[in-house]
């Protein structure tokens, strides 16, 4: 089934055509995205523009029209507070549905968060308590969920175009005006917020704004991200960029790196409304989903139409994306039941944090994906192919993670110069020469890829490590493959390994 997304928002409209195959995994065909601000004018007049409306249609039969060269077998478009609010919405869908043939779905409030809702469970594999704000350009949709259940919708006028209109002043905003903008939407927040939940265990915030901002605090803390699917902002920094932005003219902001040139009028009021959301919230840090609207828009027409429900399993992904790059599967498996073995019998003993296990497996899974492109140097394409993959579950820094670790596997030891290594900070480069070296000798312990390792003993104390192997077979190759690529467990840890198989083994009993 191929079938293509289109969101029109206040301020963007996107369309993304997917393909769906029977039991494999969804690929992303095409997107095209168009800012032609429609709800422009609407906070004051309640009418769409002629102009915007132009525009919008003129967008719209060209997204159509890609869609349709794909030959999509569904068109789904849907708009959210920009037409529902307008006197003259109906006449828009109508040109619309004349022009092109399509019908435009006009949703609800509680619709639109449900959707927001499906994105970030789908895109970012959550099943905890949850809530998501989506900040669009006309509205602000806030989400209170237990996994899919859904405890509220509030949905507030607070959307970026809106207040920006509301609040047009000179440039930079006059001081009197900037703190009459936060005690509009701190108090919107605080009548529309009274009663509805707890304070949730994980904060998603989807939308142009929140995408915009985690863009310009990665490019400061993460500047060598491809993404800011799954990146993770804190208050703290959430609240230092307001403080900037509030004091910036125009020019100086769109120098900001990061900043999107569409946005550079209406970011001001966006992160205003994204630090009090946080604050009402009493969330310390908000998690990126990139995906936006159009995503649940796709999951939730999946559903209609198979009754197949998303994985919220991460490694779902990861063996998704490993099939795509037709990796040899069942010795990527084998890596990852070594690799977890090693690492549940030495995190303990070496002091390694606990929750990098799924960094390790997810590696472990990818690590020869570079092989799609090229047996020469696969290890570095592995780790370009994985720095640029959707990998639902993992955060697009932990997914900088597993792409250095999968780069290391094999081929020469870490080093800072090194592209996987530059931009990280000091305790990830620790992480990641300390995964890898776990990896390398699991690596090496399915060298002839027969997998004839089935059980490892690990005895570690401060002469070293010695790992004793059993399983079917000659293990000669294996045991070969273990000690040459001890050289990293070696250099991090500086405790010789010794890789051996049990005496009764050896003598043939």
């Amino acid at each position: 089934m191929r079938l293509a997304a289109i969101d029109i928002g206040s301020n963007s409209l996107r369309c993304t055509i997917v393909e769906v195959p029977v039991g494999g995994p969804r690929l992303t065909l095409d997107e095209e995205r168009a800012y032609v601000r429609l709800g422009r004018g609407t906070a004051t007049s309640s009418r769409l523009t002629e102009e915007a409306m132009a525009e919008a249609l003129d967008a719209l039969d060209r997204m159509v029209r890609i869609a349709r060269s794909y030959e999509v077998d569904i068109i789904r478009a849907i708009a959210t507070a920009a037409i529902r609010g307008a006197e003259n919405g109906g006449e828009f869908t109508e040109r619309v549905k004349e022009r092109t043939g399509i019908d435009i779905e006009v949703i609800s409030s509680e619709h639109e968060g449900r959707l927001a809702l499906l994105s970030a469970l789908g895109s970012l594999a959550l099943e905890v308590d949850v809530a998501v704000v989506d900040i669009g350009g006309g509205s602000v949709e806030i989400v209170q969920a237990d996994g899919r259940h859904i405890d509220s919708v509030t949905s507030v006028p607070l959307g970026a175009v809106v207040m920006s209109e509301r609040f047009r002043a000179k440039d930079p905003m006059p001081e009197a005006m900037y703190e009459g903008l936060g005690r509009h939407v701190r108090g919107t927040l605080a009548e529309a917020l009274a009663g509805t939940g707890r304070k949730p265990q994980t904060l998603v915030g989807s939308g142009g704004t929140v995408t915009t901002l985690a863009a310009i605090v990665a490019a400061g803390r993460s500047p060598g991200l491809t993404s800011v699917h799954g990146f993770e902002m804190t208050r703290a920094e959430v609240s230092q960029l307001r403080k900037q932005l509030a004091q910036s003219t125009a020019k100086q902001r769109i120098a900001i790196k990061g900043m999107s040139e569409g946005r550079v009028d209406i970011i001001l009021p966006g992160v205003v409304v994204l630090d009090e959301v946080m604050r009402a919230l009493g969330a310390q840090s908000i998690v990126t989903n990139a995906r936006g609207m159009r995503e649940g828009i796709v999951i939730e027409t999946v559903e209609r139409e198979t009754g197949v429900l998303p994985s919220a399993d991460p490694m779902r992904s990861v063996r998704d994306f490993a099939r795509q790059c037709r990796t040899d599967v069942p010795h990527a498996e084998q890596v990852r039941r070594l690799a977890l073995m090693l690492f549940d019998g030495l995190a303990e003993p070496l002091g390694i944090d606990r929750g990098l296990r799924p960094i390790l497996e997810a590696a472990a899974l990818l690590h020869d994906s570079g092989y799609h492109i090229s047996h020469q140097h696969h290890h570095k394409h592995s780790y370009h192919l994985i720095s640029h993959a959707s990998l639902p579950g993992f955060g697009a820094e932990e997914v900088r993670l597993i792409a250095s670790v999968a780069r290391y596997h094999t081929g020469a030891l870490p080093k800072a110069k090194h592209e996987a290594m530059i931009d990280l900070g000091e305790e990830d480069r620790e992480n990641v020469a300390r995964l890898s070296a776990l990896l390398r000798l699991a690596d090496g312990l399915d060298r002839s890829q027969g997998r004839r390792v089935e059980s490892l003993v690990v005895d570690l104390n401060d002469e070293g490590l010695l790992l004793t192997v059993s399983g079917r077979g000659e293990l000669d190759v294996e045991l070969h493959g273990a000690k040459r690529k001890s050289d990293l467990f070696e250099r991090v840890w500086e405790r010789p390994v010794e890789v051996k198989e049990p005496e009764a083994d050896r003598r043939g009993l």
